[in-house]
């Protein structure tokens, strides 16, 4: 999906490769193209899910309102692009991911823009990439374990649990403001001996460009708002004999918004994340995980954050296993992320510390998928989960003795049609 940073115009003349948007997360080069030619594609997906539910939010005591327990879920995404390589030899290309809002019904509906970028490259010299897309942290993200169902914690069936019942998943593919549809531009090495480099730059974290850029706020930001990130990551894939492995790494930095903290805090930290992962592969068996260390919050999931003055580093961690037999793959993967979490109310985190504790969250994924013809998948997940917080109440999102600890299980079966 997408890569960084260089220079001048003739340096970025020099230095680019190839591009294709992919349903979720990495940038793939198209097919073998003849110079002076254009390749033009719309690849799209639809995915549906039947699923039935349980967590402890199921029924809210304080507003009386009840959750269906069994559902149906469905989406439709596009990814239109153009690949081109010039008479020179140069790659160029653009590409976009198109969205549905999940609108509740047909009416309701409209479409809207995930992702849009544009690339140059040479395949010698590598790529530069511009737009909304991809950084590093997501394109090197190894052993977290997504492909043996709907992408365990980190799909989308179980958008049909209650949001504050769901487990925060601690990835940065999690986190969409964070580093997959905030505008940067991304340089993305050649493969070398199996080794691959990128890094990014973010200026802001708009992911559009329809409004004004955010460098300062005269109001409190929850969860302040990181500026020009930097990211800088890279990833070795080799095959020895029958055994292959994959390693991938990535650091993240960013200032922040000079903004007025607000009552629950005496500020935030600058942006910090160590990431890692690495898998091995052997006879269709592949073993592995991923951890993530910072000083960085995702209080409520998908939104990365900054870490406030007095609370504590998170630090996340998978591992998982799967087994791939022709058209079948099985697995199971289990996380815990530990975080500052939610700040229900003033005084929550003070210089000494957070006084409501730290927020735990615990996932168990398991699952198969089985590719009945090309481009149709079948799903079958199995999903449990917890988030703990001690004086912090999941139901009403605020300071509370009640539901400190929330659990929640998912059984469900999908498709995914894809061209």
């Amino acid at each position: 999906m997408r890569k960084l940073l260089l220079g001048c115009a003739a340096t970025l003349t020099a230095m680019i490769g190839y591009a294709g948007i992919d349903a979720a997360k990495a940038q793939t080069a198209p097919a073998a193209q003849s110079p002076g030619s254009i390749t033009v594609r719309l690849n799209g997906r639809v995915n549906w899910y039947a699923g039935i539910e349980a967590s402890s939010l199921d029924n809210n005591s304080s507003t009386g309102a009840k959750t269906s327990t069994d559902n149906f879920l469905g989406y439709l995404r596009l990814y239109p692009g153009f690949d081109g390589v010039a008479a020179n030899g140069l790659h160029y290309g653009a590409a976009a991911e198109i969205r549905i809002n999940g609108g509740e019904s047909a009416s309701a509906e409209t479409l809207y823009v995930f992702q849009a970028y544009g690339y140059f490259g040479l395949p010698k010299l590598g790529q530069i990439s511009f737009g909304q897309q991809n950084g590093p942290a997501v394109l090197f993200e190894t052993g977290t374990f997504e492909g043996f169902n709907d992408g365990g914690w980190n799909g989308d069936i179980e958008g049909m649990i209650p949001g504050a019942a769901n487990p925060v998943y601690p990835f940065p593919d999690s986190g969409s403001q964070y580093n997959q549809a905030t505008n940067k531009i991304v340089y993305l090495s050649p493969t070398l001996a199996g080794f691959q480099f990128a890094v990014g730059f973010t200026p802001n974290q708009t992911a559009e460009n329809y409004t004004d850029a955010l460098t300062s706020s005269p109001t409190p930001i929850i969860g302040g708002q990181p500026r020009n990130l930097i990211d800088v990551g890279g990833q070795y894939t080799q095959t020895f004999g029958p055994v292959g492995i994959q390693v991938g790494a990535d650091y993240t930095n960013a200032g922040q918004v000079a903004g007025t903290a607000g009552p629950d805090v005496t500020g935030y930290k600058n942006l910090s994340i160590l990431s890692g992962g690495a898998t091995v592969t052997i006879a269709g068996f592949t073993f592995g995980g991923n951890s993530s260390y910072g000083a960085f919050n995702m209080a409520d999931g998908d939104t990365f954050q900054l870490e406030p003055d007095g609370g504590s580093n998170a630090i996340g961690w998978l591992a998982g296993a799967d087994y791939t037999a022709g058209p079948f793959i099985v697995g199971a993967s289990f996380f815990r992320f530990n975080q500052t979490g939610d700040i229900p109310g003033s005084g929550a985190v003070t210089t000494t510390g957070l006084s409501t504790g730290q927020q735990q969250n615990d996932g168990v994924a398991a699952g198969a998928t089985y590719t009945l013809v090309p481009g149709v998948s079948l799903f079958a997940d199995y999903l449990y989960g917890f988030r703990q917080q001690g004086g912090y109440d999941f139901a009403t999102g605020a300071a509370g003795p009640d539901n400190n600890y929330v659990q929640s299980q998912l059984f469900g079966v999908g498709t995914q049609i894809q061209w």
